[in-house]
């Protein structure tokens, strides 16, 4: 009993060891381990950098006019050139610049749902409360910043390289389960209307082609052709008299009536007499 009872604690014990090993700890608010200098990416320092995209570029921009449609124009010069002091050169960095463009473009979407008073007491109204940051699995700085507003907050996060610029900025804000349930209906709702719209536009379309290429002719049958030649030889002879002694007519009439009647030839009968009648001969099936 105490042999099972140790192997027991022994697998107990192995079985929090692998989950213990396995577990993906992910240290906050600390470089240490990683390719960022410590020295360089305190707290204070990350802290202040995402106090000053969100403050102070973002909310300047926004108060200066800068909208995502004009931005390049206002402010591709002030991001993307710079002047090297050192060689005299004009660098140009494009990177930087994509980077603050997509970040001010999902923050310039976001700030309405995160709400301001008025633009007078929009930076007072709008700002950055918390910030935490950590090394992800592929060994990038992330920084996440809360920001909160008169309404909303939003999380704002930085991926940030080891020469303290960003690789890229993106705001997402952040909202209730109820909101999240209300717009994935309403994209629900939308998409199966459209779906059902375009059905019903290729239904019309469809519907259509008879009157824009006009109608098929419907096929007309062996017998159909029979038919009217019997009626159109009748309507010839109609007016005449007796023709029967007319071996070419006589042929004639055979041949249509063997075709009408689906025989090959005209053995089975014989044509013995033509004469006028006052309604148009049919054969009654």
């Amino acid at each position: 009993m105490k042999h099972k009872i140790l192997v027991l604690g022994v697998m107990v014990a192995s079985l929090l060891g692998l989950t213990a090993c396995g577990s993906d700890e992910t240290n906050y608010n600390t470089v240490e381990g990683s390719r960022y200098h410590s020295e360089l990416f305190k707290t204070e320092n990350i802290t202040d950098y995402a106090k000053y995209v969100e403050d102070q570029a973002f909310e300047t921009w926004f108060l200066s006019g800068v909208t995502p449609d004009n931005f390049e124009e206002k402010a591709y010069f002030d991001l993307a050139m710079n002047f090297n002091n050192m060689t005299g050169e004009l660098d140009i960095n494009d990177a930087y610049y994509e980077v603050n463009r997509s970040g001010y473009d999902s923050w310039y979407k976001a700030i309405e749902d995160l709400g301001y008073n008025s633009l007078e007491t929009l930076q007072s109204d709008v700002g950055v409360t918390d910030v935490v940051y950590y090394i992800n699995k592929e060994g990038v700085l992330v920084i996440d910043a809360t920001v909160q507003g008169t309404k909303r907050t939003a999380l704002m996060e930085i991926y940030m390289g080891n020469d303290f610029v960003p690789t890229d900025i993106g705001v997402t804000v952040n909202r209730t389960n109820g909101e999240k349930l209300e717009n994935a209906g309403l994209n629900t709702l939308l998409g199966m209307g459209m779906a059902f719209a375009i059905l019903i536009l290729i239904s019309l379309i469809i519907s259509l082609f008879p009157l824009l290429f006009g109608a098929k002719k419907k096929k007309v049958s062996d017998k159909q052709i029979a038919q009217q030649a019997i009626d159109n030889t009748t309507a010839q002879i109609a007016d005449k008299e007796d023709l029967s002694n007319d071996a070419e007519l006589v042929a004639v009439i055979a041949a249509a009536i063997a075709a009408y009647e689906g025989s090959a030839s005209t053995d089975g009968f014989q044509v013995r007499s033509i004469r006028k009648v006052n309604t148009n001969w049919k054969k009654n099936r």
